[in-house]
């Protein structure tokens, strides 16, 4: 595949402008265009940064589903079984272009002056197991210490990561894991990584090595719909959640581009004119030497002026009106928050009978 696309598009999230923490989501999508769309979705929501795929949704082996304004990277002419996709412009990123093929994608990640190695990794089960291992072992050795982590749909079951059993695939896989230092995130859950109508385990793995292990945190198994077998993974790296509490500690933040500051400062004086002529009108005196309360409260108007001057300066702003699933209707986000519900309910129910009751409701 090429170069991944690239964009230069300004994001809205002030904790992805300013914070060090990077999103990660993780999911095999089984080559499905729904299931591509409705990720689309969760990530748009969530403010993800970079998505992991196994098994994306391709036409004539090329990725698709997936907006151009988000990098994408996948390698090799074949079918491709693993991607990644960086939707946060702010991220440095880099294809590793001779450790990566159509089942392993391998990038660079650099984040506030922080190399990481992200790989996504899709491991056949009609393929020895020993040929990923050797992917793994060279992805480790080219990181020369920088944290590597691995988002990999196994194949394989073991107890180590919370399976009710391990087989073949599974010992090999975890002798391989902790005889390389390798630490795995997975934690137990009353959800699964993957459900059908089959059965459920824990396939999908996400790995680290030690340089990660106090970087990586928040890991789950979500309980949003899929549109998929396998389950949505989130988890993130770096210390995110310091930043915010430092971001709110400072108030509210306007994001104003470079372009846009004279018309946000004319309003702000136009405004506060408009204030000063009205209270004089009224007939009461603006006293400028103010102190204790008094100062509070101007300090509380200023505010109010700052506020109002940047709600008018957004809303001469031209409306977007692109969607990255542009079908999506209101409708549907009903229907998919509905169908979320009933797959909580159904995946928390511990009763086998009432749980059989609800997974028959919940597939309905």
């Amino acid at each position: 595949m090429g170069p991944p696309y690239n964009t230069n598009t300004n994001t809205s999230y002030c904790n992805r402008m300013y914070s060090t923490q990077i999103k990660i989501l993780q999911i095999n999508l089984k080559h499905s265009r729904v299931a591509t769309n409705n990720v689309m979705k969760i990530i748009d929501e969530d403010g993800t940064d970079v998505l992991c795929i196994q098994e994306p949704y391709v036409i004539h082996n090329k990725i698709a589903g997936i907006p151009r304004k988000h990098n994408i990277y996948a390698s090799g002419e074949g079918r491709h079984r693993a991607a990644i996709v960086v939707t946060n412009n702010q991220i440095d990123s880099l294809l590793l272009r001779q450790l990566s093929d159509e089942d392993t994608v391998v990038l660079e990640v650099v984040n506030d002056k922080d190399k990481t190695i992200i790989a996504g990794m899709y491991f056949d089960i009609n393929r020895q197991i020993e040929g990923d291992l050797n992917k793994i072992e060279a992805i480790i050795h080219h990181a020369r210490g920088a944290g590597v982590l691995l988002a990999i749909d196994s194949n394989s079951r073991s107890t180590a990561w919370h399976d009710t059993q391990t087989n073949a695939r599974g010992r090999i896989l975890e002798t391989f894991l902790f005889s390389k230092h390798l630490h795995i995130m997975n934690e137990e859950s009353i959800l699964t990584t993957f459900l059908n109508s089959r059965g459920s385990s824990n396939i999908d793995l996400t790995v680290i090595t030690n340089q990660l292990l106090r970087a990586v945190e928040h890991w789950e198994v979500s309980d949003q719909e899929s549109c998929s077998d396998h389950s949505v993974i989130k988890f993130a790296i770096g210390q995110g959640s310091w930043d915010r509490r430092k971001q709110e500690s400072q108030g509210v933040w306007y994001i104003v581009k470079g372009k846009d500051k004279d018309k946000f400062q004319g309003n702000l004086l136009r405004i506060q004119e408009e204030r000063l002529n009205t209270t004089n009108t009224e007939g009461r005196s603006v006293d400028l030497d103010v102190t204790g309360s008094k100062r509070a409260n101007e300090e509380t108007d200023i505010e109010k002026l700052i506020d109002k001057s940047f709600r008018k300066q957004r809303t001469t702003k031209k409306t977007i009106t692109n969607k990255s699933v542009p079908w999506w209707t209101d409708e549907l986000t009903v229907m998919r928050k509905r169908t979320n519900a009933l797959r909580r309910r159904y995946q928390r129910t511990r009763k086998h009978g009432l749980r059989e009751q609800r997974k028959t409701i919940y597939l309905a």
